[in-house]
């Protein structure tokens, strides 16, 4: 049985169908993880309630993804965190076929390298 996890995506951006990785750095949450490595991503929380800190943010999405798509940094199976930069990290995972990464960056977080159909959009209002 293929075990999926729920991610949750916040942004301005009104995607329709999937949320694209194409528009990493386009925004404020965003433009420092450009200097790590300019492979685009999306990223998501595991687990809601992000918004309290993502202010101003006009959406959430919703999507599923198999576990077994995701290399987990935190373990770090191939030792890569041992061997390579941030950016050669991303490369050499994305090249053995991982659809993205997870680690911690004082939250759980993934990115992902693909584009990815949501299964709910949520509007987020502001009180």
């Amino acid at each position: 049985m293929i075990k999926l996890i729920k991610l949750y995506h916040y942004s301005n951006q009104d995607f329709k169908g999937y949320v694209k990785p194409s528009f990493f750095g386009a925004n404020s949450y965003t433009q420092n993880s450009v200097y790590e490595s300019e492979i685009d991503r999306s990223f998501f929380y595991i687990g809601r309630g992000k918004e309290y800190f993502l202010n101003g943010t006009k959406f959430c999405y919703i999507v599923k993804i198999a576990k077994s798509k995701i290399y987990d940094l935190e373990k770090d199976i191939k030792k890569f965190k041992d061997k390579y930069c941030f950016n050669d990290i991303l490369l050499n995972i994305k090249r053995l076929g991982y659809y993205g990464v997870k680690g911690n960056n004082g939250f759980d977080v993934v990115c992902l390298f693909k584009a990815i159909k949501y299964i709910d959009k949520r509007a987020l209002t502001r009180a």
